[in-house]
Order: structure tokens, then sequence, then C-alpha cells
């Protein structure tokens, strides 16, 4: 008996389908529709995308990518330099940490430009500190799991005096 009862519940269901399927095209204008398409261009419009909201949930919001600029790793240095941090995503606050033969130093930023530049010059002097392998390590404040190190030789050369 429950399957007749099922069979009946489906029938049912499809027949209010029939009866709704008139009211669901009502309106649909085939002429229009075809004037609509002898209207369009041969050729496909550019295509216009909308930005979706961060955090939607839909696709993780985009993490910032830093680089560095003015050195590369493994690379000896000497004199003045200047040092940044370049990044097309991230604005926030960023703390650089410079750790080698000296006490770490550590200089922070509220927002770009990154500039590792611990006087008043807009770079570093490296003869201010000992010649040796340093670190320099940029750590941006709101996403600390993105930072990104660089290690290096500081080679000034040292006067004799005769």
């Amino acid at each position: 008996m429950d399957v007749l009862k099922q069979g009946w519940v489906g029938l049912a269901l499809f027949c209010a389908a029939l009866l709704l399927m008139p009211a669901l095209v009502f309106g649909y204008d085939k002429d229009a529709s075809r004037a609509d398409e002898v209207r369009a261009s041969p050729r496909p419009a550019a295509a216009t995308t909308l930005p979706l909201p961060v955090g939607t949930g839909i696709f993780p919001a985009p993490r910032p990518v830093l680089a560095f600029a003015g050195i590369q790793a493994d690379q000896p240095i000497a004199g003045f330099r200047r040092i940044e941090i370049n990044s097309l995503s991230y604005t926030g606050p960023l703390n650089w940490v410079l750790n080698g033969p000296i006490e770490p130093y550590q200089i922070s930023l509220a927002q770009p430009p990154y500039i590792f530049a611990p006087g008043p010059d807009q770079g570093w002097q490296t003869d201010q500190v000992p010649n040796g392998q340093y670190t320099l390590t940029a750590i941006p404040v709101r996403e600390p799991d993105m930072a990104i190190s660089v290690s290096f030789t500081v080679s000034n050369r040292v006067s004799v005096s005769g």
C-alpha cells in the first residue's frame, strides 16, 4: 500500500508541474528573443568582471606577497644600501628585524614605503655595524606568518692606518 501511495504523490507532483508550466513560460516572446539575436554583434563583447567581496567565503582573501628590493640572498654588501619591501597587496604596519654580530635591531613602520633606514638617510650605512653575516627579516604585523628574511654579508673595507 505504501508503494501505491508514493506513486500517487509522484504523479500528483508531475501533474502540478504540467499545470504550472504555462505560467513559467507566460510572457516569453519567441520573436523578441530572435530580434535580440539578430542585433547581437558577431564578435563577443569584452568580458566584464565584478570583484567578489573579500572574505565572502567563496574564495579566500588574497595573501600579501612581499619581496625584497635592493638586496639578494648571500650577497656581500658595503657602504650605503637602500633595502626595501615591495608589496602589491599589503599596506599595513611592518617590523624590520636585523640579526647578526650585533644585538637584534628593530624598526617599526606604520605604512609604505617599507625602507630599512636605521638613520636619517633613506637607506642604511653598513659601515655603522661590524662586518659579518646578517639576517634581515620583514614582518607584516597583520600577517606575521608571511614574514620574509634574507641573509647577506656586510663586508666594509677596514681602513689601515700607517
